[in-house]
């Protein structure tokens, strides 16, 4: 189903394990300087808690976490963890939620009220929230989870704050506002004319939208994310686009005019990424970003925007938009990008995929880019049911041990430090009547290749890839080129693979990945 037996993933799971223990020892470093090409791992963490909870027999906060749990996640090659949802909520939005309970029998059957914990997106002010733990349980985790080698990314949720957060009722003017007295539209706006958040296409009621063309509010949301920062090594920003100047006129501009505020003349972006960076220097901020705003933002100083365009690409699956997508776009905005083939505002991947085969094979497409390598809590157990970020747990499924075997040995392939800290180039491919199905690109350090064949498509695909700087090293005109993913070494001409190519042949939904020395 893989592209490779389950027992033959075993084999060389054997066969290859002082590799992977040399492969984890050169990733396990301190946390201080941002790394190149993170992999980045997702947990909704009440969910997560509650999970562990059942797992240990007993209630366990954000400090009672055992260490074990997180060494796990470093041992399976992550090396940022998004704890997503660890600051305080209201009882707005949890009285909104329990209201509004029709759909959540759809992703979660057996669904009660105790199920209900309220959007982790509607913040009152941030600081940790008391059911999970205290400030000072987070600074302590990211301490911990430093010295295992792992940065702790959070969230900030820029566009709103919750409708009962205390900053409504001290700063009004803070919102977006009615300029009508009254009455206000109340599908738009709450009962005292404040505007609920929004993105233009609908509203979220749990939230009141900000007012970024007040200049007091900038300062002091400026100072927020400050604060926010001395948490984290990463900083995930939630709908971060809705804070352009541009995006702002389209969605508020009749307020804003009427209401007397004018566009500033800089990005709200700008000015507080530069201002956390001269205080924390090393800290990486990601954008929940969405198309045509991803060069912007990157422009205004992300670090990595979410690359929705590319998972779009690989849901339609229309091999000439990805295969242009992936070569065309600039090698810079691949490496600021995040990959992802899903996360908590997506479907899992087995489901919006498909099957398990051609949701993996869209992952090894992903995940071999330059970028942000992005993987979701459950989404290498290959389920199927989705987490709703308003519920403490999804309907209990098997995990997929074909699917869980694939990612065990894949993501030990992507911590080669090649991966990490080479360079990225698109290949051709050529010389066979299938060689369309395939895409192929390169890693190069100095002391090593990587190549990646990659068949995203239904059938077998062939085709040769040529290799110009394939250089002997046997004395005898041959080249050990390793296959990452079998485990098997194939002895090459080297003027054939420069003149001719490495010929291949990858079954429907597979890759190979070889590595060679250059």
């Amino acid at each position: 189903e893989y592209g490779l037996k389950l027992d033959q993933i075993e084999n060389k799971m054997i066969k290859l394990g002082s590799i992977f223990v040399v492969v984890l020892a050169m990733a396990t470093f301190i946390q201080s300087a941002p790394i190149e090409n993170p992999i980045m791992y997702e947990i909704s963490t009440r969910p997560w808690l509650y999970e562990l909870s059942a797992k240990y027999h007993k209630n366990l906060s954000l400090s009672q976490v055992p260490i074990q749990e997180f060494e796990d996640i470093k041992e399976l090659g992550f090396e940022v963890v998004w704890l997503m949802g660890l600051w305080e909520l209201g009882e707005y939005g949890l009285k909104l939620d329990q209201q509004n309970t029709q759909h959540y029998h759809e992703v979660l059957p057996d669904f009660t009220m105790d199920d209900v914990i309220g959007s982790p997106y509607a913040i009152t002010r941030y600081t940790c929230n008391p059911q999970i733990g205290s400030d000072q349980d987070i600074l302590a985790l990211k301490k911990k989870l430093n010295n295992l080698g792992l940065g702790l990314m959070v969230d900030f949720v820029p566009n709103h704050a919750a409708v009962d957060s205390p900053w409504v009722s001290d700063h009004p003017d803070w919102f977006v506002q009615d300029p009508n007295n009254g009455p206000h539209n109340r599908d738009r706006y709450l009962e005292n004319g404040i505007a609920y958040g929004s993105d233009g296409w609908g509203e979220w009621k749990d939230t009141a939208q900000f007012n970024y063309w007040n200049m007091e509010f900038k300062d002091a949301q400026i100072q927020n994310l400050l604060n926010v920062a001395e948490f984290a090594d990463y900083i995930r920003c939630d709908m971060a686009h809705l804070l352009i100047n541009d995006v702002i006129g389209n969605n508020w501009g009749h307020e804003m005019g009427s209401n007397g505020y004018n566009r500033p003349n800089s990005e709200f972006w700008t000015d507080a990424i530069s201002t956390v960076k001269s205080k924390h220097p090393d800290i990486q901020f990601l954008a929940e970003v969405y198309a045509p705003n991803q060069q912007i933002l990157q422009q205004q100083g992300f670090d990595f925007t979410y690359d929705k365009q590319l998972y779009d690409r690989l849901v339609n699956g229309n091999l000439d938009e990805l295969r242009s997508y992936i070569s065309r776009m600039p090698i810079q905005f691949h490496q600021n990008s995040a990959h992802f083939v899903e996360n908590h505002d997506e479907p899992r991947a087995t489901t919006e995929f498909g099957s398990n085969m051609r949701a993996d094979a869209a992952s090894m497409v992903s995940m071999t880019l330059p970028g942000m390598r992005f993987f979701n809590h459950g989404q290498l157990e290959g389920f199927h049911n989705r987490l709703d970020v308003h519920l403490r747990r999804s309907y209990s499924e098997p995990v997929q041990k074909g699917t869980r075997k694939f990612y065990d040995l894949f993501i030990n392939i992507i911590n080669d430090i090649a991966f990490h800290n080479g360079e990225w180039k698109y290949l051709d491919v050529s010389s066979s009547e299938t060689s369309w199905r395939l895409m192929s690109w390169k890693w190069t350090t100095d002391k090593d290749k990587i190549v990646c064949v990659l068949n995203y498509s239904d059938n077998e695909g062939s085709g040769a890839i040529k290799l110009s700087d394939a250089v002997a090293v046997n004395g005898n005109g041959t080249i050990p080129v390793y296959e990452m993913i079998s485990g098997v070494t194939y002895y090459r001409e080297v003027d054939d693979l420069r003149n001719n190519g490495l010929y291949v042949v990858v079954g429907s939904w597979s890759a190979q990945i070889f590595k060679y020395l250059g």
